[in-house]
């Protein structure tokens, strides 16, 4: 008999220390799964953003590479537009005295296509306001159109 009590007392020990493990293995297990979701949570959170910031990161070079465009189209219309106002200075030059109310809107062409210039060339192209520069080129080409056709007027025999 007493060693059938000896056996179930250790039996009962036995059983009381394996309970005891299972719980504390039982709890860090939970705590583990606990930390995984939370880290499968914010690793999902991650790879989210990181999507948005590539399709941002996408839509960005999308609109430097046509902001490049612009700044190139925009310069080649600056070029013509000096080479207008080379030929209406010229055309100025030897006109008479009439013309001369006509040099300080010439002058003033001028000087708005250096600012123009300045701002194009020194401008990241990332940064280039293609409203402003429209405004600008269209100012400016209807500016010299108007120059033309005073010289034009100028140069024409007075009856």
């Amino acid at each position: 008999m007493v060693v059938a009590a000896a056996f179930l007392c250790g039996a009962a020990v036995s059983a009381a220390a394996f309970s005891i493990g299972w719980k504390n293995q039982a709890q860090r297990n939970t705590s583990t799964e606990s930390a995984l979701v939370a880290a499968t949570t914010s690793v999902q959170t991650l790879r989210t953003q990181l999507a948005a910031d590539r399709a941002s990161i996408t839509a960005s070079h999308a609109q430097a590479a046509q902001l490049r465009t612009e700044q190139t189209t925009l310069a080649r219309a600056i070029t013509a537009l000096r080479r207008r106002l080379a030929a209406a200075r010229q055309s100025l030059s030897s006109s008479s005295a009439a013309a001369a109310p006509l040099s300080g809107d010439l002058d003033r062409l001028t000087s708005e296509l250096r600012a123009l210039t300045v701002y194009v060339t020194q401008t990241p192209s990332g940064q280039l306001d293609a409203g402003y520069l429209q405004a600008q080129a269209s100012y400016l080409s209807k500016t010299a159109a108007g120059l033309s056709a005073a010289l034009a007027a100028l140069a024409r025999p007075q009856s």
